[in-house]
């Protein structure tokens, strides 16, 4: 049996959403973190805030949700485009995006040793958003808009 290609649009709908819920975590957490406190951890536990606290959570002293929600916003972008360009640039940021998502999952497991329930779902977006963009590109480049 055969798997069907989702319709370009639907997979550029799923991503619009998704890095829509994208920027809302990631702007949940830089202004949190900005007014000195820690997202609240919603199941419980300290999470949040040890990783929150963390040396991990800036770098060149700017907060990393901050490069969250340009790249969500970028990849926001890539889903709103159609053609080839937007493909592509979609597939770099998601790939560039679930990298620096492993990464930072990593940190929390073996560095700081702590989960934030909110850098998962971060993480998870991400996930899903590199998933839709590699189906979008290597579906649909070289196809008209």
């Amino acid at each position: 049996m055969k798997l069907k290609t989702p319709e370009e649009g639907t997979l550029r709908k799923a991503a619009t959403f998704l890095a829509t819920l994208g920027i809302g975590v990631a702007t949940y957490i830089a202004i949190v973190e900005a007014g000195g406190g820690a997202p609240a951890c919603l199941a419980g536990g300290g999470g949040c805030e040890t990783v929150a606290s963390s040396s991990y959570s800036h770098v060149l002293g700017i907060n990393i949700a901050i490069f969250g929600v340009v790249g969500y916003v970028a990849l926001l972008g890539a889903a709103l485009l159609r053609g080839d360009g937007a493909r592509m640039a979609g597939f770099v940021l998601g790939l560039g995006g679930f990298g620096y998502s492993v990464f930072l999952t990593y940190l929390e497991l073996f560095k700081i040793e702590a989960i934030c329930q909110w850098c998962v779902a971060s993480a998870v977006l991400m996930t899903l958003l590199f998933g839709l963009n590699a189906v979008r590109m290597v579906s649909y480049v070289g196809r008209p808009a």
